[in-house]
């Protein structure tokens, strides 16, 4: 404020000295005074000296800060006693009344002090209302600009955006509550960028965007902030602790209160407080996540849009659950692994490209992956994954191992797979073997590419060592089935979402063989997979098969051939069921009188009746020719059919499920020639479960 104060004190140098209690009243007036930071226009001043004191008052008409634009009208200073010396003007017991946009006009004590070489004005002013709490200042001012040093107590943060938005439009869009205890330092200078550090004790912050991506509630702690602008582009740093609330930056949620934060960000640079380039930042929530690195940030400046993030960053001993929670879950959405729970620790590097993961260096510890819709999970994860989204980009190889998992609840043991992975391909570089169910699963040969999109491709050859029926049939809540399976998966191959194989499928059960041809999987990863083959059963040992499904006793042999079958959702839709005696069947064929009345009941056919009155009903096994059963499935409705037509009787004529022979002799013939589909299933496991039939 070069000018101002000498202006008015000039004529004291020219004055006679005072006689007696003779009193000098000096007025002075300057139009106006301006530096490259700011102008004071209308400078008044009265001046009265007596014998013992020098008294003043002052009065600015406007002073404006020239880069932001800001108006103070009607300044006034009054001081009771201003203390001369050849470097300096003091007065260290002052009146200021001043008009401050969005607070209104103040009267607070104070003190200034007028530096006579450097031109310099320093002004102290305290108790001032801002904000709904206390504000002391420290201003100087002259030439080379303005600084401010500043202290406030129960500060209300929604009165200090409204205040920040009359100086500066970087807030604009943010509403904030809560109060703040805080200190630091502002500086204007006539030449450089702004300044301004900032100290806040932080209580009960509520603090958001318009747009909805970032959001606090009743967070408390300390804040640190060190900012400059330079035109339009301002630098800044930041350093945030807190041990209570709770933060929503989208995608990320955090409870403080659960666990504290640290957040260190260095050098962010930003134009529009919408887009901020991170350099360096450093992030610790205990117990949950340490992570440091750089970034990049989007915030959009209306509701609907997403924020963006790009980072490079760090990893150090963090929690899978929250990591995973909160930004690899959306990024996976859609996918076999979006819908997960979680738990373990990981450390390692990652580097993100909008929102999404673009390169990967993981070490996992004791993760815990499982499929909220069952379809697998893994317990006990340990190795390392190396990816990058750019299949052309080549990584190290990946090694997983695993103490036990599950897949649609089939349980399997520990293993360990080398795997190479990038973008969505995946290749297993060894076989790996699944312990499981008294057995294993061999897969001899993996590799999937673009798994999880309709152009996916993939070819698997895999073969199943000898497991057991019981605990396989258990895992589906079937009756406990004796015996093993085994068999053969020749190469199969995915193409355009379709699953084809280049070859039948074998497998080994009941003494017998079961085939499976022509298969064709569509959709196989989505909701409503489509499936579609024929299945040949060959020679099963029928006393093996009625025990395991506690069907009542039959002997003999049963061949059987399922064609056009198609599946939807992994449910029969249509199909040409026949099972019958293979012709040339030489072996012991019986059929005990509970197995009678349950095939009685699902034909809704004679001999059920036979067996309750007549003298059959002391016999407790019949010998039979020959069992058959046809089912074809169309709209939901059997078509029903036997092993040849029967006499017409009282019902009217019926087909055989089980012809007779010799003495006594019993048959088995059916009258229903339509059963609804879901009715005979529900009717079948009815059978299973209670040992008698149901006739419905």
């Amino acid at each position: 404020m070069k000018f101002l104060l000498p202006v008015a004190l000039l004529w004291l140098a020219a004055t006679a000295p005072l006689h007696g209690a003779e009193t000098v009243v000096l007025s002075g007036s300057v139009d106006k005074v301006s530096t490259d930071a700011w102008a004071v226009s209308g400078f008044d001043s009265t001046i009265e000296l007596t014998t013992n004191a020098i008294s003043g008052r002052f009065r600015i008409a406007r002073i404006t800060l020239l880069e932001s634009g800001q108006i103070f009208d009607d300044t006034r200073v009054a001081c009771a006693l201003i203390e001369l010396s050849a470097q300096t003007i003091k007065c260290a017991n002052a009146s200021f009344a001043f008009m401050i946009p969005g607070i209104g006009r103040q009267t607070t004590p104070g003190a200034f002090t007028y530096d006579r070489h450097t031109g310099a004005a320093t002004v102290q002013l305290s108790g001032l209302a801002v904000a709904g709490g206390k504000l002391r200042c420290n201003i100087t001012a002259g030439d080379t600009g303005i600084s401010v040093r500043y202290t406030g107590t129960r500060l209300q943060l929604a009165g200090l955006v409204e205040l920040a938005n009359l100086f500066t439009d970087s807030l604009a869009g943010y509403s904030a509550n809560g109060v703040a205890d805080v200190s630091g330092t502002f500086a204007m200078p006539a030449a450089g960028p702004t300044r301004l550090t900032l100290i806040a004790d932080l209580a009960d912050v509520a603090f958001a965007n318009d747009a909805g991506t970032i959001a606090t509630d009743g967070v408390a702690g300390k804040l640190e902030l060190e900012l400059q602008r330079d035109d339009d582009i301002v630098r800044f740093t930041i350093n945030v602790d807190s041990d209570r609330g709770e933060a929503y930056l989208e995608p990320v949620y955090a409870n403080f209160s659960e666990h504290a934060l640290h957040l260190i960000a260095n050098e962010v640079v930003t134009t529009d407080f919408s887009n901020f380039d991170i350099p360096r930042f450093s992030l610790q929530q205990a117990g949950l996540l340490d992570v440091a690195g750089s970034a990049q940030l989007n915030l959009p400046e209306e509701g609907g849009a997403a924020s963006r993030v790009s980072a490079d960053v760090v990893l150090r001993d963090s929690s899978v659950a929250y990591l995973y929670d909160n930004l690899v879950r959306v990024a996976l959405a859609g996918t076999l692994l979006g819908d997960l729970e979680t738990d373990g620790r990981l450390s390692g590097s990652m580097r993100i490209t909008d929102n999404a993961p673009n390169s990967i260096n993981l070490q996992l510890n004791d993760v815990i992956l499982d499929d909220r819709r069952g379809r697998f999970a893994l317990y006990g994860l340990q190795g390392n994954i190396e990816w990058h989204a750019d299949g052309e980009t080549k990584t190290g190889p990946s090694l997983l191992r695993w103490d036990s998992g599950a897949v649609y609840n089939i349980l399997i043991g520990s293993a360990e797979l080398p795997l190479q992975l990038g973008d969505n391909d995946v290749e297993f570089l060894a076989p790996l073997r699944l312990a499981t169910m008294g057995g294993a699963l061999l897969i001899n040969e993996l590799e999937l590419h673009n798994f999880g999109t309709d152009a996916a491709t993939g070819r698997l050859d895999a073969e199943l060592q000898p497991i057991q029926l019981g605990q396989l049939t258990g895992t589906f809540g079937w009756p406990a089935f004796s015996g093993t399976l085994s068999g053969r998966l020749p190469l199969l191959r995915l193409a355009e979402n379709t699953i084809t194989v280049g070859g039948t499928l074998s497998a080994q059960a009941f003494d017998g063989t079961m085939e499976m041809s022509n298969l064709r999987i569509e959709q196989p990863f989505g909701r409503v997979p489509r499936m579609q083959g024929d299945l040949a059963f060959r020679n099963l040992d029928l006393q093996r098969v009625t025990e395991a499904f506690s069907f009542g006793l039959i002997q003999g042999r049963l061949s059987g051939d399922v064609t056009a079958l198609r599946m939807q959702n992994w449910r029969p839709v249509a199909m040409d069921m026949n099972f019958y005696t293979p012709i040339n069947d030489r072996s012991l064929h019986r059929i005990s009188q509970r197995a009678v009345e349950n095939l009685a009941s699902v034909g809704g056919g004679g001999a059920a009746a036979a067996l309750s009155t007549g003298f059959l009903q002391f016999f407790e096994v019949f010998a039979y020719d020959r069992i058959g059963l046809r089912c074809v499935l169309n709209n939901g409705v059997c078509t029903m059919s036997g092993a040849g037509p029967a006499k017409s009787g009282t019902q009217g004529s019926g087909y055989y499920i089980v012809k007779g022979s010799g003495i006594p002799r019993i048959d088995v013939v059916g009258y229903r020639n339509t059963v609804s589909w879901p009715k005979l299933v529900q009717q079948l496991a009815a059978i299973t479960r209670s040992g008698s039939p149901t006739v419905n």
